[in-house]
């Protein structure tokens, strides 16, 4: 009965929703797959936000990607509370909206997410975008769907229903393959930066750290024409998704005044505010920076934020420490052993350091690791994120060397931004730590006493 109740309130919602972007004509931006979907749309939204004057441009400041959470991205509702008393306010609020409301944007940027079988469609029925874009697949979610093919299988609904244009990543396999498909234009990407061939691509990648600030500089090329670009983004993916935040702000210019804005930028700097967590960068206790991207994780995600550091160490910190903190990746299911085994070439190439948290990495990424003869003595395994903190305090005042701290993993019952908190040379950071809501604050409250 629950169940029923749940579903009839989504499906109203849904239903305004529907209606709602279509009578206001609102221009749709979709992002999808299952890695850097939030982070590309926070680009998006503010490379258009910048450059653009004359429309009304929005997108959630949360991460309101699914059946719920759509329609209210929609009706621009940002605050989420599971009670009975805020479904009903909720209700009144979007019909009241719905009803007597002035066009609240022109463009509207989405983020659609699933993890089961039919939900996309179910998505797609509240809004068909006019441009979408692909990010990658990852293992997340597998026991919904049984394996990445079938999560897959699953998200290429979207393609179908995108009206306009589509961008793909080039790297990412199930993205390409949907090219033979197409029926609309489409643009490819990259986010792996490893093939100077394409008609778009980057070079000259450097980084500068003044004042405890890390910048990005780089050329974009598409064709013969080079953009120089400055940002406080330092993630190669991050620099795709510029390029794609660029290619559709060019697209709304042309439908409008038909030029090209390729031709009027030379030398951009673009300052970027990304939802925390994200890879953000702070600077730490004992002449430390610490690299924080504790929302989430998945074998993709870990990979790329552990080449971008060490990029990083190499190009400005040769001779400092590189110490990587890994928690469980969850929500692999089947793959769950095979996927942090996956990890150990990667850790073995950079850290100097490594400290493991929960199941999964000190039972599978720990025996993979010695297999391949890692120094086990470089390994400091932890069963919750309190012993972890207290002795990596202890351990970072007693070193004088620089030292770069990544922290990557997955969320629930383990908390790594707690440690990370710990660790921040201005304790004012914390609040752009993920989960440091007076609900999360209580949750982690509960969590934690039961384990002391």
């Amino acid at each position: 009965m629950k169940k029923k109740i749940f579903t009839f309130y989504y499906k109203l919602l849904a239903f305004f929703a529907r209606n709602y972007i279509k009578k206001h004509k609102a221009f749709v931006v979709w992002i999808n797959w299952s890695v850097g979907k939030t982070t590309a749309r926070m680009i998006i939204y503010q490379s258009l936000s910048k450059f653009i004057n004359n429309k009304k441009i929005y997108t959630s400041t949360k991460n309101f990607n699914w059946e719920l959470w759509l329609s209210l991205s929609i009706f621009e509702i940002e605050e989420f509370v599971p009670t009975f008393f805020w479904s009903i306010k909720t209700l009144f609020q979007i019909v009241i909206k719905f009803l007597f409301s002035k066009k609240p944007y022109d463009i509207i940027i989405l983020e659609y997410g699933i993890d089961r079988p039919l939900e996309m469609e179910f998505l797609l029925e509240i809004v068909k975008p006019n441009i979408g874009v692909f990010t990658a697949i990852d293992s997340v979610h597998s026991l919904q769907f049984g394996n990445p093919d079938e999560i897959a299988k699953e998200e290429k609904k979207m393609i179908e229903n995108t009206k306009e244009f589509a961008f793909l990543n080039i790297d990412d396999l199930y993205s390409m393959s949907l090219i033979n498909n197409l029926e609309i234009d489409y643009l490819t990407y990259q986010t792996e930066w490893h093939n100077s061939e394409w008609e778009i691509n980057f070079e000259n990648e450097k980084f500068s750290y003044e004042e405890g600030k890390l910048l990005a500089n780089f050329d974009l090329k598409i064709k013969e024409k080079n953009i120089n670009i400055t940002t406080n983004l330092i993630w190669k993916a991050h620099y795709g998704y510029i390029w794609v935040s660029l290619a559709i702000l060019d697209i709304i210019n042309y439908r409008e005044w038909k030029q090209s804005i390729f031709e009027k930028f030379e030398d951009i700097f673009l300052d970027y505010k990304l939802q925390p967590w994200r890879l953000s960068v702070f600077n730490g206790i004992s002449d430390s920076i610490l690299f924080d991207s504790t929302y989430n994780s998945s074998p993709l995600s870990v990979k790329k934020v552990l080449n971008t550091v060490y990029n990083i160490k190499q190009n400005l910190f040769i001779d400092s420490d590189l110490r990587i903190i890994l928690w469980d990746m969850r929500e692999l299911w089947d793959l769950t052993e095979s996927d942090h085994r996956k990890l150990a070439w990667y850790v073995y190439s950079m850290a100097d350091k490594l400290f493991l948290v929960w199941e999964n990495m000190n039972k599978h990424l720990k025996d993979e690791l010695k297999k391949i003869w890692f120094n086990m003595s470089l390994i400091y395994s932890f069963d919750d994120s309190i012993t972890l903190w207290n002795f990596l305090k202890q351990e970072l005042e007693k070193s004088k060397n620089k030292k770069l701290i990544v922290a990557k993993g997955s969320q629930n019952t383990i908390f790594l931004e707690e440690a990370v908190k710990i660790l921040l040379k201005n304790p004012e950071d914390s609040n752009k730590l993920t989960r440091q809501s007076n609900w999360w604050k209580n949750k982690k409250g509960d969590w934690f006493g039961k384990m002391i």
